[in-house]
């Protein structure tokens, strides 16, 4: 080998080197998001995630939240891990910054030692949380740390999801091209697991997974939010009467706020699936075909698995909040009348839903 040929090898592997350690510094740098919020609010901060991990080069990003909403997330989303909001002492940072103390080898100082990029919604606009918060994670390393609120500004006129990259962009400098957001694409991707659990589960009820199936929803964690139910449990009928496999997903919620009139109609109409966690939610729903409900957790977890969904909005602003997803289709209502039952909306929706099937 001649000298010039031996200059080559020897740069091949200096770069080789190189590449390896960017590599290694990039897995050793992790981010975490802090969200006190609910299914919807959770899966709305998931862009922010990836460009999170793009923009500041990090090896992976961890979710602090409620685990009932988020312990789905690893390997199905771009979050590596997630720990439960109850887990940190979080209160203490909402103490007043001249009573606010922590002692050496401190839970609280632990519980960020190992994040470079932290994002919390959780304690914006309080005027202790993020002195606090810096103060601790300074105590073990230095780390970039922003606050975000879970509402936008109100002369905002985008999707949420935007927002949030685009306010933490500002905050640290950082440019965020328009394909950052990508509001068309699926942010879950289920396992071959969760196929197999849906069927067991659709089977379990009565319920061909092998055929075209509309899941339906009809609550949601916030009352003003629901469609009247009268409106779905029609809407389930005549699908059925079109020779359509409905199902209906009924949680918490509608179990506590429906009466027993009510729950019984729906039980007549179409097999109902409740009390399953979001996992069980999830496994079902890759079975669905078209997906119906309110403004709710659930709406955004369809829209986020790709599936066509039918979201109806009512004094929510849809261009805000509405779900994200390549197949989303948004129906906004009047906030005045929302919750009456409509035979219009009945009609409207089983024409779009007959329409969504056959295409």
């Amino acid at each position: 080998m001649c000298i010039a040929e031996r200059v080559f090898v020897v740069k091949d592997i200096l770069q080789l080197v190189s590449k390896q350690d960017d590599e290694a510094c990039r897995n050793l740098r992790r981010g975490v998001i802090i969200c006190p919020g609910g299914i919807g609010d959770c899966l709305l901060t998931l862009p922010l995630a990836g460009f999170l991990k793009q923009s500041c080069a990090l090896g992976g990003v961890d979710f602090i939240g409620h685990t009932e909403y988020i312990g789905f997330y690893p390997g199905r989303t771009c979050i590596d891990s997630i720990k439960s909001i109850e887990s940190i002492e979080f209160h203490r940072l909402f103490a007043a910054q001249e009573q606010f103390t922590v002692e050496d080898n401190d839970r609280l100082i632990a519980s960020f030692a190992r994040y470079e990029c932290i994002v919390s919604f959780l304690g914006a606009g309080d005027a202790n949380f993020e002195p606090n918060l810096i103060f601790t994670v300074n105590c073990s390393h230095p780390a970039d740390i922003t606050l975000l609120p879970l509402a936008a500004e109100a002369e905002f006129s985008g999707h949420i999801s935007r927002f949030y990259i685009d306010r933490f962009a500002r905050e640290n400098s950082i440019a965020a091209e328009e394909s950052a957001f990508g509001p068309d694409k699926a942010l879950l991707t289920p396992h071959a697991g969760d196929v197999e659990n849906g069927a067991k589960l659709l089977a379990a009820a009565g319920v061909n997974p092998d055929e075209t199936l509309v899941v339906i929803h009809p609550g949601s964690g916030g009352r003003a939010k629901c469609r009247h139910p009268e409106n779905y449990r029609q809407i389930a009928d005549r699908l059925r009467l079109a020779g359509r496999q409905v199902v209906f997903l009924l949680g918490p919620a509608e179990l506590e706020r429906f009466d027993a009139d009510t729950l019984g109609k729906f039980r007549s109409t179409a097999p109902c699936l409740a009390r399953l966690d979001l996992a069980g939610v999830l496994q079902v729903m890759t079975h669905s075909n078209c997906y119906i409900g309110n403004d709710s957790g659930i709406s955004h977890l369809a829209g986020a698995m790709g599936l066509r969904t039918l979201a109806m909005f009512g004094p929510t602003n849809s261009a805000l909040y509405r779900p994200l997803g390549p197949d989303v289709s948004v129906m906004a209502g009047e906030a005045d009348g929302f919750q009456r039952h409509s035979p219009a909306t009945v009609d409207e929706v089983f024409e779009r839903t007959c329409r969504i099937l056959e295409n």
